[in-house]
């Protein structure tokens, strides 16, 4: 285990999808805990006025589209102090396997959530070495430690995730860089408003998230559901994935 600890206070950070469900809870907890500056990776620049009169020149809102190179080339050009990256934005396209849309949905899936996610990643790699210490922060689901058949596209892409978080954090520990894998369960954002069950909150997700960089956490499991699903899941994850499934019969059956 990589044993460095990354406490935000006086540190640069950058979150991608910050404008808003975790991602601006996770801006807004940093600047609360003393970040120097935190960049925040938004399509719609605006989309983040509200918190300037609060949070000033510390918060810098960077045009950032994880579907568009340039646009990822851009920003990191505009970010070369960062100490922290959080690979938080992504997109949720239901569809499993055994359906008419199951390319296209794999398509987007991937193309945001895992593409765009090295890309970032890959364009800042070389700047975070050259700081004193520095953290990746990759945020999966625990939906990429297991499938669930309704999603199977969005958990392939998850799973990819982890895997990724895994092979940085191979690559980088004898390095001065902490790769941390989060893994929520389900939050209360736009992404899961359709969503019928109990639902944790970004904020709590948000302080779990830094809590761990300070404490130095590999894995996070931020909310209620995800720290239960994660305690199985690391001594028997086939438990977890056959739970999965069955949630998803029991749902067909009501």
């Amino acid at each position: 285990m990589n044993e460095i600890k990354v406490s935000p206070n006086g540190r640069v950070a950058f979150v991608s999808g910050a404008n808003r469900g975790i991602g601006r809870a996770i801006t807004i907890e940093l600047l609360e805990k003393g970040a120097k500056k935190v960049y925040a990776g938004v399509r719609n620049l605006k989309s983040m006025d509200d918190l300037k009169p609060e949070y000033g020149a510390r918060l810098v809102p960077v045009f950032l589209d994880l579907r568009d190179d340039k646009s990822i080339i851009k920003a990191t050009k505009l970010t070369k102090d960062v100490d922290i990256l959080i690979n938080n934005a992504g997109v949720y396209e239901s569809g499993g396997f055994c359906s008419d849309e199951t390319l296209d949905s794999m398509a987007v899936n991937f193309e945001v959530n895992v593409w765009g996610l090295v890309k970032l990643t890959v364009s800042l790699i070389d700047r975070l070495k050259q700081r004193e210490i520095a953290a990746i922060v990759n945020i999966s689901s625990v939906l990429g430690l297991a499938s669930m058949p309704i999603a199977g596209a969005y958990c392939a892409s998850k799973a990819a995730v982890h895997s990724i978080t895994q092979g940085l954090r191979g690559e980088l520990f004898m390095t001065n860089i902490l790769v941390m894998g989060v893994y929520p369960g389900p939050i209360d954002t736009e992404m899961t408003e359709d969503l019928e069950m109990e639902k944790d909150s970004p904020v709590n997700v948000a302080r779990e998230i830094v809590q761990g960089l300070a404490d130095g956490n590999e894995y996070v499991f931020p909310d209620v559901m995800s720290k239960q699903v994660g305690e199985l899941y690391l001594t028997e994850p086939i438990t977890v994935e056959r739970q999965f499934a069955h949630f998803v019969s029991q749902v067909e059956e009501a």
